[in-house]
């Protein structure tokens, strides 16, 4: 790991003014964690003049990215905080707990496979306390259910026919935990006249990254470009509907590999709203959507804050007669992937959570919007609102129109 390349020389920027520390939702919630500045830039800057350096509480950083945002010198902190991740689990090693929360589609793929039993025996009391004893993962934690029917077995279209065509990225929890995300998601491109495939794909690393596996990381970052620029090569558009996934295609892969596919590939990479934004703003979008008399809350996840294009679900659900929706504006969710699933980041992960909860119990909307299945999880375990991704709105939306 002490011998890949390192791409990022933006640390120099870095005036130690502490506001991406002031940001940091865990440094803000726990002394366990050396914050952003302490284990990015100037962390960097020390072992660039001494020695490999490891520090135990860079485990504590998420990857949340809100430093990358709060910086007014642009030094893109979470790329060196996920290096410093990566050198720790190099020098010191990681638990079987967190090698396996870095394989979310390894696990996905098993779960699925046995859904109802899965999702039985993960909402059992012994079973779970058993978790807890032998891997770290904590019993009260609330866990996404697995479906038999995932999306790999539901969809497979590898050609498209239509002049705007889509090259779809579903992730590991469209596919393994909510298939029909995914497949609103292709409904509403079908109702613009655009044909959506789902080329091979492999988890888009976010949680190998967060976890320090660094080497894992790049290699499906790798098969992904591959992947995808056969596709964008052909005039297909890469649309995601999971916002950390994006935040991977357009932003990490660049910035940990630095090789001119990544960032090829980065300049075909949307949002699903904000590809759909952008239909609207070609004047493309079909606009048959159906009034719907409801008023839901929308939550925006960290990893859609920090592709710096505005709220694009939002301005896309605004358009659907009589529906209102209001940013519950609140900041990270706590479960920062796989760091609310590890019993001694457990209380932290809820600390940071409960603002969010008591923001959406405010705004007391019949539901709430978010487009990250684990903002989602989130969310579910801390208030009683149902959660929609903004897909099943608008595939809604048309539905009842047509």
């Amino acid at each position: 790991m002490r011998n890949l390349p390192f791409f990022e020389d933006t640390f120099d920027k870095c005036l130690k003014c502490n506001a991406c520390v002031a940001s940091c939702p865990v440094a803000n919630t726990t002394l366990e964690f050396g914050g952003p500045k302490h284990l990015g830039p100037e962390l960097k800057r020390l072992m660039d003049n001494q020695t490999i350096i490891d520090d135990k509480s860079i485990e504590y950083c998420t990857l949340c990215t809100t430093c990358d945002m709060s910086c007014p010198e642009g030094v893109h902190v979470s790329t060196l905080t996920a290096y410093a991740k990566a050198i720790h689990a190099d020098m010191s090693g990681t638990k079987f707990r967190d090698w396996v929360l870095s394989n979310a589609e390894m696990v996905g793929k098993l779960a699925s496979s046995f859904a109802p039993i899965t999702n039985l025996a993960m909402g059992m009391k012994p079973v779970r306390k058993v978790m807890e004893w032998v891997m770290d993962i904590p019993s009260e934690r609330q866990f996404p259910k697995y479906r038999f029917k995932n999306f790999n077995r539901i969809y497979k279209k590898k050609e498209a026919q239509t002049e705007r065509k889509v090259a779809y990225f579903a992730g590991c929890s469209a596919t393994y935990n909510a298939p029909e995300v995914a497949m609103s998601f292709i409904k509403v491109m079908e109702y613009n006249g655009i044909d959506v495939v789902k080329p091979d794909q492999k988890c888009c690393g976010v949680p190998m990254f967060a976890n320090g596996k660094m080497k894992q990381g790049l290699k499906n970052a790798n098969d992904n470009i591959n992947s995808f620029l056969a596709y964008t090569r052909q005039g297909y558009d890469v649309v995601l509907t999971c916002t950390s996934c994006t935040m991977a295609f357009k932003k990490e892969y660049v910035s940990y590999l630095g090789t001119e596919e990544a960032k090829e590939l980065a300049s075909h990479v949307y949002d699903a709203d904000e590809y759909l934004r952008i239909l609207k703003e070609n004047d493309e979008l079909n606009m048959e959507l159906a009034p719907m008399k409801e008023r839901a809350g929308y939550y925006a996840p960290c990893h859609m804050k920090a592709q710096g294009i505005g709220n694009p679900a939002m301005d896309i659900l605004e358009l659907i007669p009589g529906y209102e929706i209001q940013d519950v504006g609140a900041g990270c969710c706590g479960q920062c992937g796989t760091f609310g699933f590890k019993t001694e980041k457990y209380d932290v992960s809820m600390k940071i959570g409960r603002p969010m909860a008591e923001a959406v119990k405010e705004v007391n909307a019949n539901y709430t919007v978010t487009e990250c299945g684990m903002c989602k999880n989130q969310l579910d375990q801390l208030t009683d609102k149902p959660v929609k991704h903004p897909m099943q709105i608008l595939a809604d939306a048309y539905e009842r129109a047509n």
